[in-house]
């Protein structure tokens, strides 16, 4: 996790590459679940992701990966914790992905990078993002 200071935004974004197939399948798994809708979704290449990962990166010095993360309450979160903590905002069974959480953070980290690694193999890479639904789009920011 990365402590990040950005009070403008409120919202809980999720952040992920609007090139994979991989990360764009995960987004339309996350837009069926999430029955609150109180999740929102930016691709990392648009203007919002490369504003607040930037600041990210000049926080901690170090680089962020390049597929999903996630946004709340001013804390940028990466790997597996950014999956974790997406799955609290999933219906039942999905949020009960959460507990994992008690597994080592580098053993959950090792197989994420693994999968991220992989993912263009596993469903290919789009040269567009994903198109909303009309009921969708408001969800979906820059």
């Amino acid at each position: 996790m990365m402590k990040q200071e950005q009070k403008s935004v409120q919202q809980a974004i999720v952040f992920y590459d609007g090139t994979c197939g991989f990360c764009q399948a995960s987004v339309q798994f996350v837009l069926r679940h999430n029955k609150k809708e109180n999740l929102h979704f930016a691709a990392l290449q648009s203007e919002l992701g490369l504003q607040l990962t930037s600041t990210a990166v000049t926080k901690s010095k170090a680089p962020l990966p390049d597929s999903m993360l996630f946004y709340e309450e001013g804390n940028l979160y990466m790997e597996s914790d950014a999956a974790l903590r997406i799955a609290r905002h999933l219906r039942f069974p999905f949020f009960l992905l959460t507990y994992g959480r008690i597994i080592p953070r580098f053993v959950r980290d090792t197989v994420y990078r693994m999968i991220a690694r992989n993912r263009y193999l596993i469903a290919g890479r789009d040269q567009a993002c994903l198109l909303p639904t009309p009921q969708q789009r408001n969800r979906f920011l820059a």
